[in-house]
């Protein structure tokens, strides 16, 4: 599915919305998964994720305790399977400094389930950690 650069993805927009309403950060790059053969290309599309930086004035700590309580507590509830949730810290070089990006990675268990099921396992995650988002006191 090709979706215009300005718009987010239907199945990825609530965990954008999620992590917006924080006030801890500011997404900024995003998509839902793509698991059908037909839709892979040359970079791996077999997961789904949300790239951000801090909100103005939120420091990088807050932001790293922020990831880590939400993965921590969405492992403590939904374990590994069947979509393993992931944080880091993304380093980039861009001229003479190193541009720091926060990323959360969605990947199905199975890498050889089937598409459908691929996609219907993201989505259940998606909705979970959004919960974990809302509701967490960080």
């Amino acid at each position: 599915m090709n979706v215009p650069v300005n718009e987010i993805e239907s199945r990825i927009k609530p965990l954008v919305d999620a992590l917006n309403a924080t006030g801890l950060v500011r997404t900024f790059s995003s998509c839902e998964g793509h698991y059908g053969l037909d839709e892979q290309t040359l970079v791996d599309r077999n997961h789904a994720y949300v790239r951000f930086v801090p909100a103005p004035r939120v420091p990088a700590r807050r932001v790293e305790d922020g990831l880590g309580q939400w993965l921590i507590t969405y492992k403590k509830k939904h374990g590994l399977m069947p979509v393993r949730v992931i944080g880091y810290v993304l380093l980039t070089p861009i001229d003479d400094d190193i541009d720091r990006t926060y990323v959360i990675e969605l990947h199905p268990f199975n890498r050889f389930d089937p598409a459908d099921r691929k996609r219907s396992d993201t989505d259940w995650a998606v909705e979970r950690l959004v919960t974990v988002i809302s509701y967490r006191d960080v």
